[in-house]
C-alpha cells in the first residue's frame, strides 16, 4: 500500500477511535448526563452533554471555576470507564488536559466543528499534541 495512503487510513482509524466510546461502555438506551468525571488526577467535573454518534462521539464537561461554570469538549475515546452503578466516566487524560480542550459556551447546543476539527487536525498533523497547551 502507498505510503499516503496508509497515512490516511491510520488517521481515519485514529480519528474513529479518537471520537467513539470503548466498545461496551454505553448502551443504545443508556447516557452518561450528569455522571461524575474522574481524570487520571482526581475528579474534574460532570458530563453535562453527550452525543453518541459512532465517529464523532463526545462528552461536554462541565466544571466549577472562580467566575462560574466552564465547559470543554473532550473526545470520547479518552474515557476508558463508564460505571453506572456509581454514575461515574473515568478519564486516560489529567485535569488540566481535560481543561485544554476546545471550550463551549452552552453544552446542549451544536458543537463549533470547525473548532474542534482544528483541534484534531493539529493533534493529528503533528503540529501539537492532544492536549494542547500554548506555552
Amino acid at each position: 500500500m502507498p505510503q499516503a495512503f496508509d497515512t490516511v487510513r491510520r488517521m481515519s482509524e485514529t480519528t474513529s477511535t479518537l471520537w467513539s466510546f470503548p466498545e461496551g461502555a454505553v448502551g443504545h438506551d443508556e447516557s452518561v448526563k450528569g455522571y461524575a468525571v474522574l481524570a487520571t488526577d482526581g475528579p474534574v467535573g460532570e458530563v453535562s452533554w453527550a452525543d453518541y454518534a459512532p465517529g464523532e462521539s463526545y462528552l461536554v464537561v462541565t466544571y466549577r471555576h472562580h467566575l462560574g461554570h466552564v465547559h470543554h469538549v473532550v473526545p470520547a475515546g479518552a474515557c476508558v470507564r463508564v460505571d453506572h452503578a456509581a454514575r461515574t466516566v473515568t478519564l486516560n487524560v489529567s485535569c488540566d488536559e481535560v481543561k485544554s480542550t476546545p471550550q463551549h459556551e452552552d453544552p446542549e447546543a451544536a458543537v463549533d466543528w470547525d473548532q474542534v476539527n482544528q483541534f484534531e487536525r493539529g493533534m493529528l498533523g503533528g503540529g501539537f499534541t492532544w492536549p494542547y497547551t500554548d506555552v
